[in-house]
Parts: C-alpha cells; structure tokens; sequence
C-alpha cells in the first residue's frame, strides 16, 4: 500500500482539531477559515483511506484510527518544530559555530576579548579558532574550511575581501643587555648588520621586514627561521639576536624581559583585519560577527591603534572603506 504524501500543515491541522475539539476554535489556532479547515481534514482522510474524526452537531471525537495517526506523527511533529526552531535560531544569528583562522597574535591578544562580548548576546554559538601563520589563513579561506580570517593585510588573492581593524607599531626586540636598551627609538638602519631572528617566508611580518629591509639596503644575517613565537622568544631570550617585531607579538607572548624599542621609520607599521572570500554568503552568525568586529570598540595595547572605516575611493579589493586611525 502506498503510503500518502501529507504536509506537515495537514499533520498540524489534524493535531490542531484534536487538541481544541472545535473546527472554530482550531481554525483560529492556525490562521485559517473554519472551511479551509474542514477540507484540509478531509483531504487527510481521503488520502489515509480513513476517518479520522467522529463528527456530529455537538461533538467532535477521535476515532481509534486518529489516536493511532496522532500517536504515531505526534513524535514526527514535535521533531520536526525542534528542527525548526534550532534553524529559525541558526538564521537569527543566535546559534551556529563560527570557524576562524588567525595569526597567533591575534588569537592571543584580540580574538578572546571580541569573544566574550559577542557571547554576552550570542550565548549559544560556538567558535572554531585554527590559528596559524598568513599563508595558512589564506589556504584554509580559500579551501573553504574557515569562514573568516584574522590576518594582516598585504597582497590579496584574487576573489579575497579584507577589512582593516588595528594597526600595529613594530618594536626592534633584543635582549636586555643589547645597546638598543639605551634608545628611545630605531630606525631600520639599525637593523643593518644585526643577526635577526625571523619568522618564516610566508608570514606577515616576515613579509613587512623583507620588504624594509630590500627597500633601505639594510644588510642582515638571517641564521634563525622560526616557526613559532615560542622559539622566536627563546632566541631573543638567550641573546644569540634581534628580532622586528609588531606589537601584538609582544602583548600576546609577554616579553616583559626584552627590550622592545619602538621603530620610527617608514613600512614600521602592520594593519590586520578581517579577511574573507567576496563572493561567499557568510553564514548568519559569522556575518553577525563580521559586523560586531567592526563596530566594536577595544581598548588597544601599547603600540596599536584602531583603524576604522572613513570615506570612500578606496582600493579594488578593499571590502569597506579606507584607513583613517583612531587618535
């Protein structure tokens, strides 16, 4: 026997009628004639072959065929409004887990601040946090396993958006005993000669020292490539070099016990923000979250400035507006 294609608007009204007992009073229930009411029961008893319901001028009853049908698609119902219920909550922004791929800095020094207030409204969304160097950020983006990037900015790949938050001052790092400890601020000519402890190729800040260093001539000796800030730290710690470090790595791995020294030079600066592929729908709570990172106001750590959204003309593949720091 074939089994009939009923609605779950057909389930509810049977329901309804049942609950109520008055094909008035469950019209009204579900926003409907009492009319469209009747024929939406018979359309359910045509279907199941069955009565459903004994009727007569003073009573509406359930026959043993609709105890049965409610018994058996009363579970089907309540799953189904939980269902909904959790999907209308995942539209709302309300629910969800949002995956973020982060440079560590900010994982440590940022992200967890924008977390907590987000959760003060958004108490049941959960975050995924993978973090990881700039070229991580950008292939986990690009393979679809993040929604959203916390990384610096620099030259995006096609089909990439980014929105600036924070703009980092760079520290020439060293240990306690370095000459640095005597000065109030570097140029990158002070870097000429030193032996720099560095990030890999591929990382941000990588990328913004290669870039100073080509453009002033600055001779340095590269013995140390470090892939984590822990071993970069250790380095400096042991005095075997100096390192061009922007802000956040400092407050985020305390190094209270180098000497960090302000660069006052050109290029001594690093903007990080939010990136993102341009032409993905962002689920509704990541979206939800794009938009709280950047109304949202921090207290910056030394060295960092917020960068918000100011006029217009700005470049290509910006996704929002220009830089304009706050004071």
């Amino acid at each position: 026997m074939p089994v009939p294609d009923l609605t779950l608007q057909q389930l509810r009204a049977v329901r309804t009628l049942a609950a109520s007992g008055s094909f008035t009073k469950a019209a009204a229930a579900e926003h409907i004639s009492p009319s469209v009411l009747s024929r939406r029961i018979k359309e359910v008893e045509r279907l199941l072959r069955v009565r459903l319901f004994d009727r007569t001028t003073r009573q509406l009853d359930l026959t043993a065929a609709g105890h049965a049908f409610l018994l058996m698609t009363g579970a089907v119902l309540d799953d189904m409004d939980m269902r909904l219920g959790r999907f209308m909550s995942y539209v709302a922004a309300q629910s969800g887990t949002i995956a973020v791929a982060t440079l560590p800095s900010l994982a440590a020094a940022v992200l967890p601040g924008m977390m907590r207030g987000f959760l003060l409204d958004h108490p049941e969304v959960e975050f995924e946090i993978i973090d990881g160097a700039a070229d991580d950020v950008v292939e986990r983006l690009g393979g679809g396993t993040v929604e959203l990037g916390l990384t610096a900015h620099g030259d995006l790949p096609d089909g990439f958006c980014f929105t600036p938050l924070l703009r980092e001052q760079f520290y020439g790092v060293a240990h306690h005993s370095h000459p640095w400890s005597a000065r109030n601020s570097l140029s990158w000519a002070d870097f000429d000669g030193e032996t720099v402890v560095a990030t890999r190729p591929g990382t941000s800040v990588r990328a913004i020292t290669d870039a100073a260093f080509s453009k002033h001539s600055i001779s340095v000796s590269h013995h140390f490539n470090a892939c984590s800030a822990a071993t970069i730290h250790g380095l400096l710690r042991a005095g075997v070099g100096v390192a061009a470090l922007p802000a956040l790595k400092l407050q985020g791995f305390g190094l209270d016990d180098l000497v960090a020294v302000p660069v006052d030079a050109p290029g001594a600066t690093r903007v990080t923000g939010v990136m993102y592929r341009c032409s993905q729908d962002l689920s509704p709570v990541a979206a939800r979250f794009l938009d709280f990172l950047h109304a949202t106001e921090i207290d910056p750590p030394r060295g960092v400035s917020r960068v918000h959204e100011g006029h217009t003309g700005v470049p290509d593949r910006w996704s929002h507006a220009g830089l304009q720091l706050a004071d």
